[in-house]
């Protein structure tokens, strides 16, 4: 494969990353309610509404979720190998000149170490809970 195909898998990868992140920042945040003073005879009435749904913290399939985080942390780690040997060699190639190829493979360098740094951050911050 040729260096033009290496782009567009790496911005592909960017892209898809980028959107993943969006999509969690526009994400509607439910507003915080307010709480309400119970009297005993409601108490019983929400003890069985509480048994009956789950609660909002756990998830259904956990073990997917960090399968898919250890996934992506692989994949980012090891298009960042791939693109940093490259990276370094353009860079000294170029003596001041910085065509689109370059840039596209720092933004997808920087993108790719940032969201590595997140997964990472997210799998230590599991580790704890188990």
């Amino acid at each position: 494969m040729d260096r033009e195909t290496y782009i567009v898998i790496g911005m592909s990868v960017f892209a898809f990353l980028f959107g993943l992140q969006v999509k969690k920042w526009l994400a509607k945040k439910k507003p915080v309610t307010q709480q309400v003073k119970i009297n005993k005879s409601q108490r019983s009435k929400m003890a069985k509404q509480v048994q009956e749904e789950p609660t909002k913290k756990q998830t259904k399939h956990p073990k997917i979720k960090s399968f898919f985080l250890w996934l992506q942390v692989v994949v980012l780690f090891s298009i960042i190998i791939f693109m940093v040997p490259a990276l370094s060699r353009d860079i000294m190639l170029a003596e001041g000149v910085y065509d689109q190829k370059l840039i596209l493979r720092i933004l997808i360098v920087a993108f790719a170490a940032y969201t590595l740094f997140v997964g990472a951050n997210k799998i230590f911050k599991q580790k704890g809970k188990w």
